[in-house]
Formats: C-alpha cells, structure tokens, sequence
C-alpha cells in the first residue's frame, strides 16, 4: 500500500501536527485548572487528618504509659518548637515526641491551639482537666478532644 501512495504523489503521514498538539495542550490545561483547587483543598484535609491523627495518637500513648509506669506523666505543647511532649512530671525523661511542624504536616503555631498546656495524666487513668486541640488550615478545622477519662476522639 505504501508503494502505491507514493507511485500516486501522496504522501503518508508518520506524526502529529501543531495544531492537534496544540489542542492536547489546551485541553490538559484547562482540566489542570479546573481539578488544581480541588486536589490542593484535599491535600490540606489529609494533612490536617494526618497531625490529629498523631496527636491522638500521643494523648492516647500518655494514659497508657501513666498506668503501666505507675506515675504522672506530663502532656505538654510547646509552639516555639511545635511539638507536643508526652514526660515524666518534673519533664526529665521523654516518653514520647510528636512534632506537628511545618515539615511533616505544614502547620505553623498559628494554625495549632491547646485550650490548655501542661496536663498531667495520673496513674488511675485520670487527667487534671481535659484537652481540645484546634488545627486551623484555611477554612478547614479538626479537633482532637480529650477527656479527663482518657477518651480521645477526632471530631
């Protein structure tokens, strides 16, 4: 078949033309633009999930190390180093470090609020008040609250 379209004077086409990359060219971009804010909203909501889900992770770790220690253990925030600090009471031995910064999950001090920090966790499963952890990204907020009992949940 080639032999005949060449002995004919037609020429076969081995590639693509500019204006049919041109058109793949527009149309990816205007579904990048569309899809852009929705995959950036869903990458903010997964990092927020993610950081609640460690600080759950913490405070549920703090009354699990109080029993089993027999002693109070400290819940402490600090928001210069953006790290949440599970210690023993004088804050000497360092059970447990989450860091909620910048790097793994984005936040800044001001998108982390502790209703309340130190908190001290005693041995019988009881802590001296509860605790509300506020991450704040945009319009997004998560809340990872902790009762005096023990009970941690992510609402």
């Amino acid at each position: 078949m080639q032999t005949a379209c060449r002995q004919s004077g037609l020429r076969v086409r081995r590639a693509f033309t500019m204006l049919e990359v041109l058109v793949v060219i527009v149309i990816a971009g205007i579904l990048m633009a569309i899809s852009f804010p929705k995959l950036h909203n869903l990458m903010v909501h997964q990092r927020m999930a993610r950081a609640a889900s460690a600080a759950q992770s913490s405070l549920e770790s703090a009354f699990a190390i109080a029993g089993r220690n027999r002693r109070p253990i400290r819940i402490s925030w600090s928001s210069s180093a953006m790290q949440l600090d599970v210690t023993d009471r004088a804050g000497t031995t360092y059970y447990r470090r989450t860091g909620l910064g910048q790097s793994p999950y984005g936040l800044t001090a001001s998108n982390v609020t502790f209703s309340q920090s130190p908190i001290e966790v005693y041995p019988n499963g009881l802590a001296n008040s509860p605790l509300t952890i506020t991450f704040n990204l945009g319009t997004d907020s998560t809340h990872v609250v902790m009762s005096r009992a023990g009970m941690v949940k992510i609402q």
